[in-house]
């Protein structure tokens, strides 16, 4: 879902031509010049950063209308923007978790034990939090004689979830005002850093519905949050709050409490179930998609005229057209496209990447014991940590006298990045021991993703990972464009056309099925979409049944025609072979 938001307008409430399609909100800023979700929830991050203001919000949503989606997306707002990353505590929770805590604590004291320990953990073990903060939590904690859930997070293996467990169980049964602790803890934290601000980001309201003491009990502690940061800090406190639910559990719970409704009259965002030109902008996300993944394949206008030609029927919310669309282009990708490899990136990836590095490490060649070490082709690296091999489209070595001292790692992409380009790159990395911030004197490793385009807060998430973007004109790659039609019936014809004798080709370059290694098989296989998983099988089949030729490598693994056509073309063009 990520991959296909989109800007919303935002309207002030009360306006003429107000209904269920338009989204309504009041900046708490004075902000008058807001028009969109995007701009509404800076100011709301501003007011409450930089201005150092309380920021509190319901979010009122029908069902199926993103209000999840717009609080995950203030949160990413919020931790990749490194002048807030590194001077805040972001927490994101669904009520609905809170009834899942086996405990026969009333719900108030869960929630309030939910959230102070979430902060106290972030603050302990935030590694981009200022030293001082953390002797502060640490300190507090003792104070209330807690020292001993310091221990809890000593050995790597233990996690938030036993702290959060072990603190609730301490402070649960202890006689200590939660309000007074939560706003303690905001004062001592904001002393030792006065940029640091407190972020809370309250899902699923309407998860507590059929529980009315649960909806009274949470009617009770916001209200208390709210007096406070109002009345005793006159709402100067760097402290964010935003609550979601839907529409009907919004109201109910203002409009049931005359003091929370006059504290938050102008504070409701009311956020809509979507308009036409909403989801106009979606269905061209999902296009735009699908055309740069697989435009130049062979059969990719008649898909696309499929996708064009998709009945587009009335929907109710994002969710509801989000779900129908989708589900038809992928019912067009499966027939099309479900064993095809996406295109991969056929440009001057690796020139691009060795000038950069040139640049970067100047200073370092321009001495005569270093020098730059390139592959030519796909680099297949074995992981530190996990043991895995990852194929890298670049790869670069600085070497000091033949000595490696520093590396680059790149990955090139022929369409648009989305956030599982960086999510895979950045488990490679981590495997491969990437080190962005080495030693005194000693030079950087760098890493790049190059791609023709990718979204600004994608580029945010790249900068906080020392990953840089470089755009680049979209490739077609020729060779792609020759990928056979995924009917039957032509790929019949192919494999018809193709005499499978040519197994036994003994051309220098072909790689060996029967004797080749993984990494060499890894790149081999590369546009076919065989898996790791399946190579694994492969390399213990042959040890005792080499195999003889391309239907019985086909037959042993089960491939699909899809697959049986494209080792055919890598057979007749001698990049693999079947020699004993």
């Amino acid at each position: 879902m990520e991959n296909i938001w989109v800007e919303r307008d935002v309207r002030l409430p009360g306006k003429e031509g107000e209904d269920d399609t338009t989204t309504t909100a009041e900046s708490l800023s004075g902000n008058s010049s807001i028009s969109n979700i995007t701009e509404l929830l800076r100011d709301d991050l501003k007011h409450t950063f930089d201005d150092r203001s309380f920021t509190f919000r319901f979010v009122a949503a029908f069902l199926g209308s993103g209000k999840t989606s717009l609080l995950t997306y203030l949160h990413e707002l919020t931790t990749t923007q490194s002048n807030y990353e590194k001077h805040s505590v972001v927490i994101q929770f669904p009520l609905s978790h809170l009834r899942t805590v086996g405990s026969s604590h009333n719900f108030s004291i869960k929630l309030y034990c939910y959230i102070l320990g979430d902060t106290f953990w972030q603050l302990i073990h935030n590694q981009n939090l200022l030293p001082d903060v953390k002797e502060v939590a640490k300190n507090i904690l003792e104070e209330f004689d807690a020292g001993s859930l310091l221990n809890t997070g000593t050995r790597e293996e233990i996690k938030l979830n036993p702290f959060r467990s072990k603190f609730s169980k301490f402070f649960a049964t202890s006689e200590v005002n939660f309000v007074e602790l939560f706003f303690d803890v905001i004062s001592q934290v904001t002393k030792v850093d006065p940029r640091f601000t407190f972020v809370y980001l309250t899902d699923e309201l309407d998860s507590l519905e059929k529980f009315q003491q649960e909806i009274e009990e949470t009617r009770v502690i916001f209200r208390a949050l709210i007096k406070q940061a109002a009345q005793k800090f006159r709402r100067s406190i760097p402290l964010l709050i935003y609550l979601v639910g839907t529409s009907d559990n919004v109201s109910s719970l203002i409009e049931g409490d005359s003091v929370l409704k006059s504290l938050v009259k102008k504070s409701t965002i009311n956020l809509s179930l979507g308009s036409d030109k909403e989801f106009m902008m979606i269905k061209q996300e999902i296009d735009e998609r699908i055309k740069g993944a697989y435009k130049g394949y062979k059969n990719f206008n008649n898909a696309w005229q499929e996708i064009q030609n998709i009945p587009l029927r009335p929907a109710k919310n994002f969710r509801e057209f989000c779900q129908y669309y989708s589900g038809k282009v992928l019912e067009i990708h499966e027939r099309y496209f479900a064993e095809a490899e996406e295109q991969k990136f056929e440009g001057d990836a690796r020139e691009l990447v060795k000038a950069e590095c040139q640049k970067r490490w100047g200073k370092y060649l321009q001495q005569r014991v270093y020098t730059l070490s390139t592959v030519e082709t796909t680099k297949v690296i074995q992981g530190k940590k996990t043991g895995q091999k990852h194929a890298l489209d670049c790869y670069v070595e600085l070497l000091d006298n033949n000595r490696v001292i520093a590396r680059t790692f790149g990955e090139a992409k022929n369409y648009k990045l989305i956030i599982e380009h960086l999510d895979d790159f950045s488990r490679w990395l981590d495997d491969l021991g990437f080190n962005p911030y080495p030693s005194e004197n000693t030079p950087p490793d760098l890493a790049f993703m190059i791609a023709p385009s990718c979204p600004e807060r994608l580029k945010r998430k790249l900068e906080l990972q020392n990953i840089e973007f470089i755009q680049v004109d979209k490739v077609i790659d020729k060779k792609s464009s020759k990928l056979p039609n995924s009917t039957s019936s032509t790929i019949e014809k192919i494999i018809e056309t193709k005499s499978t004798s040519s197994s036994h080709s003994t051309s220098s370059t072909a790689v060996n099925i029967n004797t080749a290694n993984e990494a060499k098989l890894i790149i081999a296989f590369r546009g076919t979409s065989i898996k790791n998983k399946t190579i694994q099988k492969l390399l213990n089949n042959r040890k005792s049944n080499p195999y003889k030729d391309l239907n019985n490598l086909v037959s042993d693994l089960k491939f699909s025609d899809n697959v049986k056509a494209k080792l055919q073309i890598k057979l007749d063009n001698e990049e693999i072979s079947f020699s004993d």
